[in-house]
């Protein structure tokens, strides 16, 4: 009977220390877990700090972006200024396109107004000639009046001559008919020179209105010949003004070209440098957040593995211990009936 308990003692003994074996051995297991835990949360942290990194380069490279975008809006103010300077140049070419139609049409005007002169000056010439053969006209009519004059001065002269010789009564006659004849000869001599006076007086007015036409006219030539060199000069730097604007105006939207397809091209790289910066970043957070979760994933399938493992050597520990009871009390009992026989037989 002292028997029995002192074996029972020394199998739960061991059985005891078989137990204390098994959980110092889970016990290290679990430490070594927490080791690698905490291994594990140190190659997060630091993998978070290369996240912290790559925020740090993502920043960088925003405000290089947002630099670049300085830099656009800066030459999309030049292209507005340029185009507005374009503009202003269309507007001075249309100014001096009308005014180049206008010093055309004004050029139109004095070659109308010259021609006209022309004509006028035309006119003035020919009736000038026309003049100068009425003055040769009516210097012949003097001429021939004065001649006309003369032979009739003569023709009364002999006639006076012969009624001198001819009788005392026709003395008597013709002395009254003599004053007559002298009178109407002083007449005819006055009306002929103040006749001649008059023609040469309205030769001379003619002569001096016609000269004083010729120096219009000449003027007028003179300054419609000096309007139209001015207006050809002006015609010419317009232009030549209008031939500068529109070379100008075409290097100046060349420029524009170049500029706009140079801010395209940055503006696309710019864009394509930031995409793939986002997509490095995405593509490194990604993979850190792959490598949490395989690191968890491991983590938890070892944890769940060793907890199996644990239940299952527990449930067989205790299977094993019953059995090894079970057995051992069999035995006992088989023992102490054996001996239970042999006291009952002696």
């Amino acid at each position: 009977m002292f028997a029995e308990p002192s074996l029972l003692g020394a199998f739960e003994k061991h059985l005891m220390l078989n137990l204390n074996q098994r959980l110092e051995t889970y016990l290290s297991q679990v430490q070594l877990l927490e080791e690698e835990n905490t291994l594990l949360t140190k190659e997060v942290q630091a993998l978070r700090r290369s996240n912290h990194g790559a925020s740090t380069r993502r920043k960088g490279l925003e405000e290089e972006l947002q630099q670049a975008r300085l830099e656009v809006d800066a030459a999309w103010r030049d292209r507005v200024h340029t185009e507005l300077e374009v503009g202003r140049l269309t507007e001075e070419l249309q100014v001096m396109d009308l005014q180049r139609q206008r010093e055309a049409q004004a050029q139109v005007k004095a070659e109308t107004v010259l021609e006209q002169s022309r004509k006028q000056l035309g006119e003035e010439q020919r009736a000038q000639i026309w003049l100068r053969g009425k003055i040769n006209q009516l210097e012949q009519e003097k001429r021939l009046l004065l001649h006309t004059h003369q032979e009739d001065v003569a023709c009364l002269e002999a006639t006076l001559a012969q009624s001198r010789t001819t009788k005392p009564t026709t003395l008597v006659q013709r002395g009254n008919q003599i004053p007559n004849l002298l009178q109407l000869g002083q007449e005819y001599s006055q009306s002929s020179t103040r006749a001649w006076q008059e023609a040469a007086q309205a030769y001379e007015f003619q002569l001096a209105q016609l000269q004083e036409s010729l120096n219009q006219s000449r003027s007028h030539l003179i300054q419609v010949g000096q309007e139209k060199s001015e207006s050809h000069l002006k015609v010419q730097a317009l232009e030549k003004e209008i031939s500068s604007a529109q070379e100008l105006r075409w290097h100046l939207e060349k420029s524009v070209a170049q500029q706009r397809d140079i801010h395209s091209h940055e503006i696309q790289q710019l864009q394509v440098s930031g995409l793939e910066a986002e997509k490095e970043d995405l593509h490194q957070q990604i993979s850190h957040l792959l490598c949490e979760n395989r690191g968890l994933l491991k983590l938890k399938m070892s944890l769940g593995l060793e907890v199996a493992t644990y239940r299952y050597t527990s449930k067989i520990i205790s299977r094993l211990i019953l059995a090894q009871l079970v057995t051992t009390f069999q035995a006992q009992d088989v023992k102490y009936n054996k001996r239970i026989l042999k006291l009952q037989c002696p």
